[in-house]
């Protein structure tokens, strides 16, 4: 019985992330096909070259929309990033002791992290108001 244990500790936790990433993959998989297969359809109805290249650029439009500019990415990683450290940092006074050292560092990790996202987005993203 106590071998069980470990047994359904390392499978739950690679088997269920394992099994999280293939339904993402075969949501996106179906709805990538829904959409050639719109095409398809489209293309034996005999519609016209402009109807069939306007669905083709459909397809390229929605993967583009989803994308958000990078100076916001910054932020919302740095925001992310920052709140983890902070709460790390928090954690290990709140607990207290010399052997849970490993937070500090991981705390301190996280938070310059943040920092360095933080430096991305006010100063080097600003240079290019393209971009931001």
């Amino acid at each position: 019985m106590d071998s069980l244990i470990p047994i359904v500790a390392i499978t739950s936790s690679i088997g269920i992330p394992a099994v999280v990433i293939v339904i993402a993959l075969y949501i996106w998989y179906k709805r990538k096909m829904a959409r050639y297969n719109v095409i398809e359809r489209a293309i034996e109805s005999n519609v016209t070259p402009e109807v069939i290249e306007q669905l083709v650029a459909t397809i390229g439009e929605e993967d583009s929309k989803k994308r958000t500019p990078p100076r916001q990415r910054n932020l919302i990683h740095g925001t992310i990033l920052m709140a983890l450290g902070l709460s790390f940092f928090i954690l290990r006074f709140i607990i207290g002791g010399t052997e849970i050292a490993g937070m500090l560092a991981t705390g301190a990790i996280l938070t310059m992290l943040a920092i360095a996202k933080f430096i991305i987005a006010f100063f080097i993203l600003k240079k290019d108001p393209e971009q931001s």
